[in-house]
């Protein structure tokens, strides 16, 4: 591992991009998004390629990139048939491509999936769920669907999927957020009203934090906005107590003796770092933000893979390794922290 940030940045872009993962959508959805945000021309044209493919394997209901069943090996369920909710998440990036290029094609697919989305089986109050075999919430989705809905809303000048986004997150932080710690679980389902995955999950509090930061950027002034920043605040100020000394925070935050574990903590560094400068949280996050990129780059292997990521679908009893979606958020959280670690 490089000792400089540039060029370990660099490393993990091309990493990155050499490890596409076709059918993984999800996963490769916060990739794109790393990449994207440094804008670099030559490693922005090799993802293009993966966006492309996933226009071009868009389903007949509307869903990007195959959008198939999964047997999962691993976690509270053993399979996943996934709803519009899923490949949602790589509609940010895809209209990320659409800013860029101004292509009809990509947000004529963005169009598709949005319509999937909001046709996607819900709880009855009107929460979109993650899975078609039960009416359940994740708090994941939060990151896969909201961002995407106020992007679609901006670029269409339709004010109703931005309140959908503000909605979404606010069934979902009812029944997912505990109220005396501030923190979600990972999932509930709503018959029979359980939580068949309860712990504080640091990767699950990464993706609502994560979420709330990028609906914050784009529509500050919404009417609900403060609901979201306050729980977002709630949040990485919880999650701050639970960070190690080391920079690092464990698989289940509140259990030091589950592992510790990369993209909550890459997610954590991106997120502190991006509510200080919303003025969410104060100066004093920046420090820790910093250390926690800090620790998980000492990881990075010589090839740009970043390890130590909990593999879906997380929670736990699942093993580690290496995730595109951990690649992606190495990418966010040195994008964030560029002015602490001097890259231009």
């Amino acid at each position: 591992m490089t000792s400089e940030p540039s060029k370990l940045v660099e490393k993990v872009i091309n990493y990155t991009i050499n490890n596409p993962y076709e059918r993984d959508y999800w996963e490769k959805a916060p990739a794109l998004t790393g990449v994207l945000a440094w804008g670099r021309d030559d490693s922005v044209a090799a993802i293009q390629k993966w966006m492309d493919r996933a226009v071009q394997t868009q389903t007949s209901e509307g869903c990007l990139n195959y959008s198939e069943r999964l047997d999962l090996p691993a976690g509270h369920v053993s399979t996943f048939t996934p709803t519009a909710s899923l490949s949602a998440s790589l509609g940010y990036p895809l209209l990320g491509f659409y800013e860029r290029t101004k292509h009809q094609g990509y947000m004529d697919a963005a169009k598709l999936q949005m319509q999937a989305l909001l046709a996607a089986p819900r709880t009855s109050e009107g929460g979109i769920c993650a899975r078609a075999e039960a009416p359940e919430l994740w708090v994941d989705f939060l990151y896969m669907m909201c961002p995407f809905m106020i992007r679609y809303g901006k670029l269409t000048g339709e004010q109703s999927y931005i309140d959908e986004a503000f909605r979404q997150f606010e069934i979902h932080i009812k029944y997912l957020v505990d109220a005396h710690v501030h923190l979600s679980r990972h999932a509930w389902c709503e018959r029979p009203n359980h939580y068949p995955q309860s712990t504080l999950w640091a990767r699950g509090n990464g993706w609502l934090v994560a979420c709330s930061i990028d609906m914050l950027a784009m529509a500050p002034d919404h009417p609900k906005a403060k609901i979201v920043a306050e729980t977002c605040r709630r949040a990485l100020e919880a999650m701050r107590a639970h960070q190690d000394r080391s920079g690092f925070f464990h698989h289940i935050l509140d259990d030091r003796y589950s592992k510790f574990e990369a993209s909550a903590t890459l997610m954590y560094a991106y997120a502190a770092r991006a509510a200080v400068s919303q003025k969410i949280v104060g100066d004093d996050y920046i420090a820790g933000a910093l250390k926690a990129w800090q620790v998980v780059a000492g990881s990075v292997l010589e090839d740009g893979a970043v390890p130590g990521v909990a593999v879906p679908p997380g929670g736990p009893g699942v093993p580690f390794g290496t995730t595109l979606f951990g690649q992606g958020f190495f990418l966010l959280a040195a994008h964030a922290l560029r002015g602490e670690l001097n890259i231009r």
